[in-house]
């Protein structure tokens, strides 16, 4: 019998190297969602046993969780352009990632000016679909449910627990009260009630699976949703909705950004090189903020209204964020890989 071949040794060496890294990543993950569920309800019980936070203490957490967490997973915005576009358009790739953030910056803007109901309806579920796609696990029948169940869980829940301060920002939002609070009440409302099915359902199949094949990422699921639910029952929905989208998904979209090319065989090495990567980029994009703060406090516009603004622009530059996103990262088949080394197909799709 002859001896394999150095280039089947070979091949075999990278396809183990290549599990090893992705099970340094899914150990990872499941650390960081321990963590991160372990915060969150020490935070729920503290703000609900000790003092009830004013709009002001809100606002100055939600700003600082964005500028530390959620502003750095963001600024990756051309890490994803050039994986996306860079096999298509090749060296003209910068042109692309031009067009799509301006292009959907622009238009976001021009909705939320000229036709605002329909900006907040478009944002949900572009929003609900980014946020969805982040965290599937499951396959099959069960995947399209637990991305509705996921997706919209944020907004579904502040809507339940706060209903007429919901309706109430809803109306702000499209300079319409009585449009805004009529949305929330006969269209919104009642689709979250629904909504409850569907969790439910997702829920005791991640309960299913955790205790009959003893599997770990179920029960996480299954207690990640249900912390979800303790916190926007115990928390100000704004505060509930930052510490699930700075906490939990801002890092795991990084994660996802080191983990996408398994061939490279050193985890820490692509995760810091991630990391390091939304440096400058969070530099620049904060000094701009203050820039922007420091003009904005001497326009002519009421306290009011540049909230509304500041909400229009995070929410215009949240939209090609979440195109870019699909494009490289998560489709519906779930991660994105890299093509293997000698592959002849451009990339391979992974639930992990």
């Amino acid at each position: 019998m002859s001896a394999p071949s150095n280039t089947a040794l070979s091949h075999t060496e990278r396809l183990r190297s290549a599990d090893a890294f992705r099970d340094w990543f899914a150990t990872l993950r499941r650390i960081h969602s321990v963590a991160g569920l372990v915060v969150i309800g020490l935070v729920s019980i503290v703000f609900s046993v000790a003092f009830e936070p004013g709009p002001a203490f809100q606002l100055a957490v939600a700003a600082t969780l964005i500028l530390l967490l959620s502003l750095p997973h963001a600024v990756l915005d051309q890490y994803s352009a050039f994986v996306a576009l860079k096999p298509l358009m090749g060296g003209l790739w910068p042109i692309g990632f031009l067009s799509i953030y301006g292009g959907c910056t622009i238009l976001a803007l021009l909705l939320w000016v000229h036709a605002p109901a329909f900006a907040a309806a478009l944002f949900l579920g572009l929003a609900a679909l980014h946020y969805g796609l982040a965290d599937l696990a499951d396959r099959g029948v069960m995947r399209a449910l637990e991305l509705v169940a996921r997706g919209f869980a944020p907004f579904a829940l502040a809507l339940l627990f706060n209903p007429e301060p919901v309706a109430a920002l809803v109306g702000w939002l499209i300079l319409d009260l009585q449009a805004g609070g009529a949305f929330v009440h006969d269209v919104a409302l009642p689709a979250a009630m629904v909504w409850q099915v569907v969790w439910a359902l997702v829920v005791a199949r991640q309960l299913y699976l955790a205790m009959a094949r003893s599997q770990w990422r179920p029960a996480l699921v299954a207690a990640e949703m249900s912390m979800q639910v303790l916190a926007f029952a115990t928390l100000p929905p704004l505060i509930a909705f930052m510490l699930f989208a700075t906490l939990m998904h801002a890092p795991r979209h990084v994660f996802d950004f080191a983990r996408r090319n398994p061939w490279l065989g050193d985890p820490p090495r692509a995760l810091l090189r991630v990391i390091r990567a939304t440096v400058v980029p969070t530099a620049l994009a904060v000094g701009g903020m203050a820039a922007a703060g420091y003009w904005a406090l001497g326009a002519p516009a009421t306290d009011t209204q540049l909230v509304r603004m500041a909400i229009w622009l995070l929410t215009a530059f949240a939209a090609p964020h979440a195109v870019l996103t699909f494009l490289a990262l998560r489709r519906f088949g779930g991660l994105i890989e890299t093509e293997a080394p000698g592959s002849a197909t451009a990339e391979s799709s992974i639930t992990r």
